[in-house]
């Protein structure tokens, strides 16, 4: 039986390495505070308040600066497009933010105008695929930051691979094995051998596999007639005519479609609707036999378990919800990625 693991961005969240949009979002905030009282402005964002950097102890929780918001003092933030402005609201409401559906919904409201000249809106898509372009530049320079300060192995993340790895089918013949990176960066490297790594997203600071940073959810009903509207710049940030830039994708299936079945492993990633038509394939492929959970433990009572399989089950149409039902490995039978941790003071 081959082995496909899959990773996504609560890996490198499990190694303490803070790679989410938020942080990400936070980040940029936080550098545009500390330029001079009247020029903080950036391709993103302007911030109008007449305090100093060092009147508010951190922008981690911006949004709880608007307390200072008075007579006296005033902290405000205006994103540059009103693409921005969702994503900061998203991260004041939510506490998060996916940036590529933020985008998606925002290239479905363009394309819903109905009183707006042909001509305009295509500008306006234009625009917006600007500030799609500059967040991914903004966002390859922040992870490249976070990688300057290192990172560790985690002996529990260690002993999932070993476990995998270990494993053999019936005839005690070794399987083949494949790691699916949804992440640009390259912490899998420090428990795995590159030959076996398939950067599917693109990776930093590499030319011959750039990042992919947008929307892949084809089977949502709307994709269909943006794509009918025979207009390319509405497609410029869907991820399936990135990934023909590489040849990361027909790895995979090259993988998938050999001669033995395989079980599928998730580490760290949401099953979100960003990448639900790769997923789809995968989960559907004839040769697919299992999916294994190792789920986030959010505290000593709390996981993401339930909230995964829910995620998982947008993966499978609907003559295949009796398949994901035989093919996901029971709770009972799963692990954390990692343990809780109680935070310390």
């Amino acid at each position: 039986m081959n082995k496909l693991v899959i990773i996504g961005n609560g890996f490198d969240l499990a190694h303490g390495l803070k790679t989410s949009y938020k942080d990400f979002i936070l980040w940029h905030i936080d550098t545009v505070f500390q330029l001079p009282i009247g020029k903080r402005t950036s391709e993103l964002i302007t911030i109008d308040s007449n305090l100093s950097y060092f009147d508010i102890s951190s922008t981690v929780d911006y949004y709880k600066a608007k307390e200072y918001n008075d007579r006296r003092f005033w902290f405000k933030i205006k994103g540059q497009h009103i693409f921005i402005d969702n994503i900061l609201e998203s991260i004041e409401q939510f506490n998060w933010v996916d940036i590529e559906r933020r985008y998606y919904a925002r290239l479905l409201v363009l394309h819903s105008l109905t009183n707006t000249p042909e001509n305009t809106k295509l500008e306006m898509v234009g625009e917006l695929n600007k500030f799609m372009d500059i967040l991914k530049k903004e966002l390859s320079t922040y992870l490249g930051l976070q990688f300057e300060k290192g990172i560790y192995e985690v002996l529990e993340i260690r002993d999932h691979f070993n476990d995998i790895l270990n494993s053999c089918d019936s005839d005690g013949r070794k399987f083949s094995f494949n790691v699916l990176n949804f992440n640009y960066t390259n912490t899998a490297e420090i428990y795995l051998d590159r030959m076996h790594l398939n950067y599917i997203h693109g990776e930093l600071n590499n030319l011959q596999n750039p990042v992919i940073f947008g929307y892949g959810d084809e089977m949502d009903e709307n994709y269909s007639k943006i794509e009918k509207l025979n207009r390319n710049i509405y497609l410029k940030h869907m991820k399936s005519f990135a990934y023909l830039q590489t040849p990361n994708y027909q790895k995979l299936f090259e993988f998938l479609d050999s001669d033995n079945f395989f079980d599928v492993y998730i580490m760290g990633h949401s099953c979100g609707l960003s990448d639900r038509l790769l997923f789809t394939h995968i989960f559907e492929h004839s040769k697919f036999n299992s999916v294994n959970i190792f789920y986030y433990q959010k505290s000593e009572t709390e996981n993401d378990f339930f909230e995964k399989t829910q995620n998982l089950s947008r993966y499978f149409r609907l003559e295949s919800k009796h398949k994901m039902r035989t093919k996901v490995i029971p709770f009972s039978k799963s692990k954390p990625l990692t343990s809780y941790k109680p935070q310390t003071n």
